[in-house]
């Protein structure tokens, strides 16, 4: 029996970005690890046989990033993303199917990368993303250093180009001011829609979108809609009467994902699906209808959509769906009407693999069954029990979350309990694979402990209302929420009250710093990539919107009392008296450095126990392989530390 390691953990490599081919007989997937090593990702692509009958085998080289593989519609190509030939700048590759030496659709000494790409319906052309290059100036006033950043005057604008398969000559067909964002081809390839925003900004996605549609064969493009907010996932319906799309049942930021119709023709989008009970995570059209991956309590679940009347049939039977995770899908409609099913499904006990199934025509897929096995090592080493925690808060509201006891845990034994909170706040645990390097818990479990993974107010899985109730309010009912799920497993007989912890990256180091504030029941909190200090995330975070929308109010919003200074953890630092780790990337710039830097100064004028690791070079997920194994190191060691384990 093996010994769990950081370096296993760090070093696991994960299948993603599933493609069924056209004739339903293959899949190709990316498998790369979540690490860097010397600075950069590598990843390549692997072909698996629907049947099983053979192994995967992998594809492309593996010593650069290969990804997003996507077949030709005859199944004779796959073209895909790679930094061959610069890293961290992909261009666009085609390979043949049955292998060979990929080439290079786009210039590999452009400077500005592929975003995305489709092939069109026909096979002849392939629509693509990019930034215009750098022009000669710019690259002299950057090597001489002369090259002062004028807020808003050299924006790195998506353009729209199509790219000629045969003659590789490429055309833009959509420019200007404005970023492209997401785009789709008519089922007939005769044209194009696309989303544009303001900007490339991030935030941007914050603002009004405009949904537009240009015909290849020359003319004007055609304004569909204007939306209040960010698009996603946009597609046609089979028939090109229809587009639909992803976005915020409020059109606002902390909102719950539904699907969003409308006329091709133009006209006002109408919300068709989601945001009651549950939440939309992708779809997909299919030759009748869309495919929908439905967040719903703890369960994800793949459905059959009505583009007309917003109904959700399973496609999967319910115990293919149950105590188990799906991260990505892709769908194909054979000639006979059937819809072959590849998913990345993850369980308990089973790390994420390449599952695949089979639908008859308006039927359900009955068996999954894997056709990858990347991961079987893992197998003979020992994990905690996961199961599903539910809890009532104290305002009524059922809640939802995961609780995974160490291996050969005794029923009836009070544990030392870490209480593992979620980023987003818009994000949930599931029942899936919870050992990865932004994810401790198996990791904790194996060290012995119990870990309490909340599903508080804010996040996804329970539609609209529950989604904005943290909106204006973070740390409000979600930390109650938290706390009355620590209560409910003391009173349990799970958690000893007298070995309690608390941790989480992003926002859940946020509820973690304030947990501290509010709270002294925890004998040890870990502070990752958290906020400290709301009013300073509207000023300095890459999503200002979102973060206003959180704390209500901007620090320009006159002298005060502000809202956002309430729900600061910073504002309370007084009242601290349990040991923070406080662990950050340098150059985040969703949760900026300063907001650590400042709670672990609080930290050091109230005396309270405090260390703060800063990772340079690191963003807001942290990937260097050397920093992923020291966190997980430094994780178990302080919760060992402080509560005696």
């Amino acid at each position: 029996m093996s010994e769990l390691s950081a370096e296993m953990i760090i070093d696991m490599q994960f299948p993603e970005g599933v493609q069924v081919a056209p004739d339903g007989k293959r899949i190709a997937y990316t498998l790369g690890a979540a690490c860097k090593r010397e600075g950069h990702s590598t990843s390549a692509i692997w072909l698996a046989r629907v049947d099983g009958e053979d192994a995967p085998r992998q594809f492309t080289r593996g010593d650069v990033k290969d990804s997003s593989p996507r077949w030709s519609p005859d199944g004779k190509m796959l073209a895909f993303l790679s930094d061959r030939a610069q890293r961290d700048i992909s261009q666009l590759y085609v390979i043949a199917a049955d292998g060979g030496e990929a080439q290079a659709l786009t210039a590999t000494e452009h400077k500005r990368g592929v975003d995305q790409f489709e092939w069109s319906p026909g096979g002849g052309q392939i629509a693509f993303t990019s930034a215009d290059e750098p022009a000669e100036e710019d690259e002299r006033r950057e090597k001489e250093q002369d090259d002062a950043q004028v807020y808003g005057e050299k924006w790195q604008y998506a353009r729209l180009r199509l790219l000629s398969f045969a003659s590789k000559e490429v055309t833009t067909l959509v420019s200007g001011e404005r970023h492209v964002a997401d785009f789709a081809w008519h089922p007939q390839g005769r044209e194009l829609a696309y989303s544009v925003r303001r900007t490339p900004e991030l935030n941007s996605a914050s603002e009004e979108t405009v949904i537009e549609r240009v015909p290849l064969a020359g003319g004007e493009a055609q304004v569909v809609c204007r939306f209040g907010y960010g698009v996603e996932s946009l597609n046609w319906s089979a028939d090109g009467e229809t587009l639909f799309f992803l976005s915020a049942a409020a059109q606002r930021d902390q909102s719950s994902r539904v699907v969003y119709a409308v006329p091709a023709s133009g006209g006002e989008p109408k919300r068709i699906a989601g945001g009651e009970t549950n939440c939309i995570l992708d779809i997909q059209p299919l030759s009748d209808a869309a495919l929908a991956v439905v967040a719903e309590g703890l369960e994800t679940r793949i459905c059959r959509l009505d583009l007309q009347s917003g109904a959700l049939t399973p496609l999967l039977d319910t115990e293919a769906q149950r105590e188990s995770d799906f991260e990505g899908m892709h769908a194909r409609v054979l000639v006979d009407g059937s819809i072959v099913l590849a998913l990345i499904r993850s369980s308990a006990h089973q790390a994420p693999e390449v599952w695949c199934g089979i639908a008859e025509t308006e039927g359900s897929v009955s068996e999954l069954r894997p056709i990858t096995h990347h991961q079987e090592y893992l197998e003979s080493i020992p994990s905690g029990a996961q199961e599903a925690f539910y809890w009532t808060a104290p305002d009524g509201w059922e809640m939802d979350g995961v609780l995974i006891r160490p291996p050969e845990a005794r029923v009836g034994q009070p544990l030392p309990t870490v209480v593992l909170v979620h980023g987003g706040p818009y994000w949930r645990w599931g029942q899936g694979f919870h050992l990865r390097g932004n994810d401790w818990a198996q990791w904790l479990a194996t060290a012995g402990y119990a870990v309490l993974m909340p599903n508080p107010r804010g996040g996804l899985g329970h539609g609209e209302r529950f989604a904005a109730a943290a909106r204006a309010d973070v740390g409000g009912a979600d930390f109650q929420d938290v706390m009355s799920a620590v209560d409910a497993a003391v009173e349990r007989g799970i958690a000893d009250p007298e070995r309690l912890a608390i941790g989480g990256w992003s926002q859940g180091g946020f509820m973690s710093a304030w947990a501290v504030t509010q709270t002294t029941r925890f004998k040890a909190a870990i502070m990752g990539a958290g906020v400290s200090d709301w009013g300073m995330m509207v000023v300095t975070s890459d999503m200002p919107s979102f973060e206003q929308a959180l704390g209500e109010t901007a620090p320009w919003d006159g002298v005060g009392p502000h809202r956002h200074a309430q729900l600061s953890p910073i504002s309370f630092a007084r009242n601290v008296q349990t040991p923070v780790l406080i662990l950050h990337g340098e150059r985040d710039e969703r949760v900026p450095l300063s907001q650590a830097i400042g709670f672990h100064r609080a930290m050091r004028h109230y005396n309270v126990p405090v260390e703060l690791v800063v990772y340079p070079r690191e963003p807001h997920g942290i990937r260097e392989r050397a920093h992923m194994i020291d966190r997980l190191r430094r994780v178990r060691a302080w919760y060992d530390r402080w509560l005696n384990v």
